[in-house]
């Protein structure tokens, strides 16, 4: 008998006794005798209890190691099987089903890898192993280095969730470590390559001092600005007497940030209202440092208004700008913003805090490198060949979820995307395409989709076939039919509708987020619980209309599973809520066409696990650098999602700096705040985001382009008329900058506008002026008729850009070209100019004159001529008669000429530059902001900061610079601007002194009374 039992059996033959000793008391016995009893009694009583517990303790761990042996002998096994690459095969059955591997046979492994990226898109270990006769673990290991398993995607099978290096390889790599990194801990090991080989690619991390970081980046924890109050105002509790309260008042205290809207609220901001100290440092009398703070922290600008007198107004006052005021806070913005970028760095953990977070969402991008050599196309005409560049991009497009093909215009972007569409239907990735294109050019597009793929099924709608009566009969036809392509102009596009039901998914689902989301927080921000509420009404508006529904074929029912939209920048008029109020350049409003594409564009995404949509275009990047927002939020809104960049407010607040200015209003007693995104920030990140889905490629000989080298300029010299007229220009700055000219009667944009009408002929802003050889019209003329002549023989054609004087009663700059050309001998048939051709048969029959030579020199503006126009065939030389606005008016003018199908191996541009103008100016602008434009597309960017190129109308010191002719100018009334604004905050903080003096007699003179 064991120990443990003995001492168990013992016990009980002590109760015995005990017990046999209690039934023999009675009445005589004395209270010592029966305490001594009930002692043994209780003492036996434990003894036993203690034994028992012993006993299920020793039960209880003998279960526990039990099952823990048999959960270790599972996973054990487990693992075995699931990473053991000794399978036996079924080779009757597998692959017998799908004809791609009948017959087919390769000797090589790395032979078939390239084979089922042709054949399916994607590294296929079961179809390596079937056309190559290897099994599985031969196959694993001779592609070691060439392929990786995703933890992610692998499912538990050692033979799937392959990817390519380059594929793995790339994108947010620390994402994928952390996933590796978990998996092989729990798979002993089986994922070590893994971790290897991102290491070795990872990114660099960036230096505390590049990474741009102000009030209001998206990825500050909110803890974080709770430490910056702290640290700025003190504790609040030093002013507070409720001590026993503290943690309660502290949680009531803290900051708050939501992703969704992007919204931050400082609650109890009047906290530190009486401390004298913290308002005159941080705040103003008018408005509160936390309320500063919090305008900061959600992108706005400050301005201080007050009412005044207006006999106009029925109320009989209107509220305008104080500027004084509100310079100061603007002021005082700024401190405080200058007060965090210095104190955020100090601590040495939030330091590297702040660095790991911003190293695994931002800085850990890999750009992943497209190689398409092993596309063989074999559905495609033989007639037919893609450009390296182009196979490559038709890789990106069968590999990443979405694509914005950013090729130069002229590059063969059509060619991409039909050849891209085509491969995902044999490959099985897709099964209906869709290709929506400008109305004018359907046709153009169907005669190269039949001119690719002659036996492709085929279906062109433009609006002669998608009228009212036969719209119902066309979509049952998409719906029904099986076809490689359908070809669908814009207008008729918009016109099919998504339906109710899709509507209120959609509702249901950001309910369901935003409710979600109020809940786990413990505080929301009163901007989230509006937004629920108006999802809550908008859903329930949105079911009382479901009994409105009519009877028709929604988008959301054709079984579209690939978009593809040419010519997309058509589409960035996209309305979005933002608190950065009066922002130029920057509209929440939108269009309801490009809502509509948003709204398809996300369904499409939907049904195809966030895959599925195409953007082309040449100019991506027009207006400002925000326009890159709207691509990501097209074709990257998953990722933005995760990195809490999803409301343009946190995207600004991460790579955004504004600025704001005071500028004389119309009435010009008055001043109006004007805001601008003065610089650009954490640009390699901002270019490593966009890499994920741009595929950008320049156009050069090589690809089929006609040979350009370089600009050819033309100087006009400057006239003494010319020279009177810039002293006139620069007066007129004085007066608007002085306020001596009331802004409707003029301001810069009408003298930007007026110096480069100067600059192209004098006669557009002086009536008096008279034609002079000593002009751009008269140099153009002589060049374009010297080229016309000299190119009589095989009937070269030429284009004139001119987009400030078109074609109108009056002199005009078309019709004085024309009469100069005639005079030098041009027939005038041979002359035309794009705005006679007012419908779309005018121009198609205009256009094919000008591709046969039959009119071989052809007038029209950036809108009319520079879009969609594709007249290449014998162009020979392009003439920029006057700068165009923008870079993508540039690149859409160029891309005319600079186009595959010239039958010219080298082609002329010619820039006309008036000497002391605007022009040479603008045309250095133009051609900085287009380098930066290109750089941030294709990934190649490294500076961390620029400017925004949104810019198109010249500034006083500009204006003044240039019509004097000194670029020291410039940088004079720079300098005087920035004296004006301390002089403003001087007299500001001359009357706040003032009144703090005032303040301290009054409270000395209560106490003096009081002690009396």
């Amino acid at each position: 008998m064991s120990k443990k039992s003995h001492s168990g059996d013992s016990a009980q033959l002590n109760l015995f006794d005990i017990l046999k000793l209690a039934e023999n008391i009675d009445s005589k016995c004395s209270s010592k005798e029966i305490g001594e009893v009930i002692g043994k009694l209780r003492a036996a009583k434990r003894t036993a209890e203690k034994h028992e517990e012993n006993e299920r303790r020793r039960r209880e761990k003998e279960e526990s190691d039990r099952k823990a042996r048999e959960e270790k002998e599972r996973k054990e096994a487990h693992i075995r099987e699931v990473t053991c690459m000794d399978l036996p095969l079924d080779w009757n059955n597998i692959f017998n089903s799908d004809v791609r591997t009948l017959g087919v046979h390769v000797e090589s492994i790395p032979d078939a890898l390239i084979m089922s990226l042709n054949t399916l898109g994607k590294v296929n270990i079961e179809y390596i192993s079937s056309v190559t006769g290897a099994d599985y673990k031969t196959v694993i290991s001779t592609l070691k280095g060439s392929i990786y398993q995703n933890p992610l995607t692998w499912n538990e099978c050692f033979y799937q969730g392959w990817e390519t290096a380059e594929e793995y390889l790339s994108g947010n790599l620390m994402r994928k470590w952390n996933a590796a990194n978990e998996a092989n801990q729990k798979y002993d090991g089986y994922f070590a390559d893994n971790l290897g080989a991102i290491e070795k690619v990872l990114p660099p991390t960036v230096a505390t001092k590049d990474i741009y970081i102000t009030l209001g980046s998206p990825w500050i924890p909110a803890d974080i600005i709770d430490d910056f109050i702290i640290y700025l105002f003190g504790d609040p509790f030093r002013y507070s007497c409720f001590y026993d309260d503290r943690e309660k008042t502290m949680e009531r205290y803290k900051t708050v940030h939501d992703e969704i809207t992007g919204t931050w609220e400082i609650p109890c901001k009047s906290r530190y209202n009486h401390s004298v100290g913290v308002r005159q440092k941080y705040g103003t009398e008018r408005l509160e440092a936390l309320h500063i703070l919090e305008k900061t922290l959600n992108m706005k600008t400050i301005s201080v208004k007050e009412k005044v007198s207006c006999a106009s107004n029925s109320s009989g006052k209107k509220r305008i700008i104080n500027q004084m005021e509100t310079v100061a806070a603007i002021e005082k913005q700024q401190k405080l913003i200058n007060a965090f970028q210095k104190w955020v760095w100090t601590d040495d953990a939030r330091k590297k805090r702040l660095e790991t977070i911003f190293e695994n969402n931002f800085s850990c991008v890999r750009r992943r490198i497209f190689d398409g050599s092993f596309l063989d196309f074999p559905t495609m005409s033989d007639s037919v060949k893609l450009y390296p560049y182009q196979k490559n991009a038709v890789a990106r497009i069968i590999f990443t979820p979405n694509t914005l093909l950013a090729h130069d215009v002229g590059a063969g972007k059509t060619y991409v995307m039909i050849a891209a569409g085509q491969e995902m239907k044999r490959m099985g990735l897709s099964t209906k395409n869709m290709y929506v294109v400008p109305n004018n050019i359907v046709g153009q597009w169907k005669n190269i989709f039949t001119a690719m793929y002659p036996n492709a099924k085929l279906l062109c709608v433009d609006p002669k076939n998608f009228t009212p009566a036969k719209r119902e009969a066309v979509l049952e036809y998409i719906r029904d039919e099986d076809f490689d392509g359908i070809i669908i102009a814009y207008s008729c596009f918009e016109q099919i509708p998504l339906s109710k039901d899709y509507y209120i998914e959609e509702l249901e689902e950001k309910k369901k987020l935003v409710s979600e989301l109020v809940t786990q927080k413990c505080k929301a921000t009163s901007k989230l619980k509006k937004k629920k509420e108006a999802l809550e009404k908008a859903l329930f508006e949105m079911t009382l209309a479901m009994d409105d529904m009519y009877d028709t074929v929604y988008f959301d029912e054709l079984g579209i599973t690939r978009l593809f939209v040419d010519e997309a920048h058509n589409f960035k008029n996209v309305p979005f809520e933002t608190k950065a109020n009066n922002v130029l350049g920057i509209s929440e409003n939108g269009s309801k066409k490009c809502q509509d594409m948003m709204d398809k564009v996300h369904m499409i995404q939907k049904k195809n696990c966030g895959k599925g949509v195409i953007f082309a275009t040449g100019t991506p990047i027009t207006n400002s650098i925000t326009d890159a927002y709207i691509m990501q939020q097209y074709l990257q809104s998953g990722e933005l999602a995760m990195l809490d960049l999803q409301s343009f407010d946190a995207w600004i607040g991460m790579f955004a700096e504004r600025n704001a200015e005071f500028e004389i209003d119309v009435d010009t007693s008055s001043y109006r705040l004007a805001t601008r995104f003065a610089k650009f920030h954490n640009l390699p990140e901002l270019t490593s985001l966009l890499s994920s889905i741009a595929d950008f490629h320049r156009v050069d000989e090589s690809a089929g382009i006609p040979m350009h080298g370089g600009y050819k300029d033309a100087l006009i010299s400057k006239t003494p008329d010319f020279a009177a007229y810039l002293d006139n220009i620069s007066q007129r700055a004085d007066d608007v900058r002085s306020g001596g000219v009331r802004r409707e009667d003029d301001n810069m944009l009408k003298i930007t506008t007026d110096g480069r009408k100067a600059a192209l002929d004098l006669r557009l802003v002086d009536p008096n002026a008279t034609f002079t050889y000593q002009s751009k019209v008269a140099r153009c003329a002589e060049n374009v008729a010297d080229i016309y002549f000299r190119n009589a023989q095989n009937k070269a054609t030429q284009l004139i850009f001119c987009d400030i004087s078109t074609p109108k009663s009056g002199f005009n700059i078309y019709d004085e070209l024309k009469a100069v050309l005639i005079n030098l001998g041009v027939p005038e048939t041979q002359i035309a100019y794009i705005h006679d051709a007012e419908t779309e048969a005018k121009r198609a029959q205009l256009f094919m004159k000008v591709r046969n030579g039959d009119v071989r020199i052809l007038i029209g503006s950036t809108f009319k001529l520079g879009l969609g126009v594709n007249i290449q065939d014998r162009l020979i030389a392009l003439h920029h008669i006057d700068v165009p606005w923008r870079p993508a008016d540039m690149t859409q003018r160029e891309g005319r000429i600079l186009r595959q199908g010239n039958a010219n191996p080298q082609v002329y541009i010619y820039r006309y530059i008036t000497e002391g103008s605007f022009d040479a100016y603008s045309w250095q602008l133009l051609e900085t902001k287009q380098r930066f434009i290109s750089s941030l597309l294709s990934g190649s960017l490294t500076t961390r900061s620029a400017a925004d190129i949104e810019d198109t109308i010249l500034d006083y010191a500009e204006v003044k610079a240039l019509a004097v002719g000194n670029p020291l100018v410039k940088k004079r009334v720079e300098a005087a601007n920035e004296l004006t604004r301390y002089l403003t905050l001087q007299r500001k903080f001359i009357d706040s002194r003032l009144q703090m003096e005032k303040s301290f007699w009054s409270f000395r003179e209560r106490s003096n009374i009081r002690g009396s």
